[in-house]
């Protein structure tokens, strides 16, 4: 039988693995619940950190609410301009500004801002209400970046005399809310190399190791060795496909000693029935000298003719006995065919979910890129910002001598404590820049990792096809089997018909001549009757050797088979 040919479309498919492919699949599903808790963390955060800066907004602005009302009665700028630049120098702050009654800066951080009015949608609709209101600005992106806080300034009777305007930048919100984003990112990371490993670890031992010994027992059976079993490894659809596969294998094994029983039995038949009829082809020759022995070779003849007539009804009858066992074995491989082509779909499924798998990891791989280039211009900087408190450092102690050597108390005190804010900053500035170092190896760490991943996906992907292909042998293997089976079942039967007509033939060949013994015995010397007699038996003895002759084809046939 001619084995199919294997399509080019076949060969050229990448192979990967089918535990690669689980495993890619489990690390899709712990990176889509690990990003789903960390977005909720992350709205989470910072709608805390909103509410903080909304608070401490709203607690500047009631602080300072007071002493402009009262300076702005006594026309005390010079004061209010200290608490401005006091208030401007917190952190956080964008800017700070009082207005008078009509929308005049009074104040302001920005000295240039003195003096202009502000007649912008915000302001107007605090003059026209005359309450506090907060105002969230974002930018082209919709990022919010800063929260302006309206307030009217009022006397103690109730009046309206100005406005206080304070700006909150939202910068320190978005390297919060970058920082945990870049953790989230990192715990997705050991997230999806811990599942690959895990996922690849226990499907190589759950499914590798039963497709190859499915594959080697699908070569042993191709070669004619039905001793081999497959070892059931769990009880899953793996363990039901082996099992199956080792009953029809036995059923196979069956049959075979079954058609060479049977064609053994057949040719013993012919043999026995070749030599009865040389035996019968003797006595007809003596029957020409003696008729007295010839009706005695005649009633002979017909007992070896009833005999081979009980062979061949065994023979029918075992013939139908085959006939039953090879359809029942053509039902367990058309069974097994239709688990194997099912196992070649699931593998074929589970191929594209690794594709898919390994261009999201490329694309993650590119974001990390981007991410550690980012990462290298804020540790500049950092630097850079070192830089300037060493410097400012130098001048705080400047400051400090020179007080001290005025006399100025409370300006010592003031240089000391800027000083002492100083070196607290530069040791925080010297943290944030090793934890940055540490961020930036964590990074090439994780993009190596990722590049073996990848590497790992495709080394997978292989993997996977090397499985689909034994699939397709034993599918394959299979189908010759079935086909086989088929053959072997459409021979039995034409055989079985043959069987039919020889008993048949057989039983027209009994009963001729058990006609010419009645004319041999009721013609009694009549030389011309006995002549015909002869004629009716050497036509009979003619049948019974084609018959006969058939027989041994009809046995060689199956013995072939």
């Amino acid at each position: 039988m001619k084995k199919p040919k294997i399509g080019k479309s076949n060969a050229r498919m990448t192979r990967l693995s089918i535990t690669t492919k689980i495993a890619v699949a489990f690390s899709l599903l712990i990176m889509f619940l690990v990003s789903v808790v960390a977005a909720s963390i992350v709205l989470k955060n910072q709608a805390l950190f909103k509410a903080e800066f909304q608070e401490k907004g709203w607690s500047i602005v009631y602080t300072a609410l007071p002493y402009f009302s009262s300076y702005m009665q006594s026309n005390n700028l010079d004061y209010m301009n200290n608490i401005v630049k006091a208030i401007g120098k917190y952190q956080d702050i964008s800017y700070v500004a009082v207005l008078d009654e009509w929308g005049k800066v009074l104040v302001h951080t920005d000295d240039k801002q003195v003096g202009t009015w502000f007649g912008d949608e915000d302001t107007k609709s605090v003059m026209a209400e005359k309450s506090d209101i907060l105002k969230l600005h974002s930018d082209d992106s919709g990022k919010p970046y800063l929260m302006d806080f309206y307030a009217p300034i009022k006397t103690a009777g109730g009046g309206t005399i100005g406005y206080f305007r304070l700006g909150v930048s939202l910068a320190g919100l978005t390297m919060q809310t970058r920082q945990t984003t870049i953790n989230i990112i990192l715990i997705c990371l050991a997230a999806i190399i811990a599942g690959i490993f895990l996922s690849q670890l226990i499907t190589k031992r759950t499914l590798k190791k039963p497709l190859l010994d499915l594959t080697a027992a699908t070569e042993k059976l191709a070669i004619g060795d039905f001793s081999y079993k497959v070892n059931i490894y769990s009880q899953d659809e793996l363990g039901d496909l082996a099992r199956s596969f080792n009953t029809m294998t036995v059923h196979l094994s069956n049959l075979v000693h079954s058609v060479k029983s049977s064609v053994i039995d057949i040719n013993k038949s012919a043999e026995q029935i070749i030599g009865q009829l040389q035996t019968s082809g003797r006595t007809n020759n003596k029957l020409s000298q003696t008729f007295d022995l010839l009706k005695q070779g005649t009633e002979e003849q017909v007992a070896i003719l009833k005999q081979s007539s009980s062979l061949a009804e065994q023979l029918s009858e075992q013939s139908k006995n085959a006939m039953d066992g090879i359809l029942q074995i053509l039902s367990e491989v058309k069974k097994t065919v239709q688990v194997s082509e099912k196992g070649v779909n699931d593998i074929s499924r589970v191929g594209d979910n690794i594709q898919q798998s390994g261009r999201s990891l490329a694309g993650t791989r590119n974001l990390i890129r981007q991410v550690d280039e980012k990462a290298r211009q804020f540790s500049q900087t950092i630097a850079d910002f070192s830089e300037l408190l060493k410097k400012t450092n130098s001048c705080t102690v400047q400051v400090a001598l020179e007080a001290a050597r005025s006399g100025n108390e409370e300006l010592a005190r003031a240089a000391e404590t800027l000083h002492a804010i100083s070196e607290e900053s530069a040791q925080r500035v010297s943290q944030m820049s090793s934890e940055l170092a540490d961020v930036d190896n964590t990074w090439s760490a994780a993009e190596k990792a990722m590049d073996s991943n990848i590497k790992s996906l495709s080394e997978g992907q292989e993997a996977v096809t090397e499985a689909g292909d034994s699939l397709g042998k034993v599918m394959r293997s299979l189908l010759q089997s079935k086909d086989f089976i088929e053959a072997v079942a459409s021979s039995a039967q034409q055989q079985s018909a043959n069987i039919e007509d020889i008993i048949r033939s057989q039983s027209g060949i009994i009963n001729g001549l058990l006609k010419s013994i009645k004319k041999s015995s009721g013609a009694g010397s009549d030389t011309k009757v006995q002549m015909e007699n002869l004629h009716d038996i050497d036509s009979l003895t003619k049948k019974l050797i084609r018959m006969v002759d058939r027989l041994n084809v009809l046995s060689l046939q199956f013995k072939t088979q």
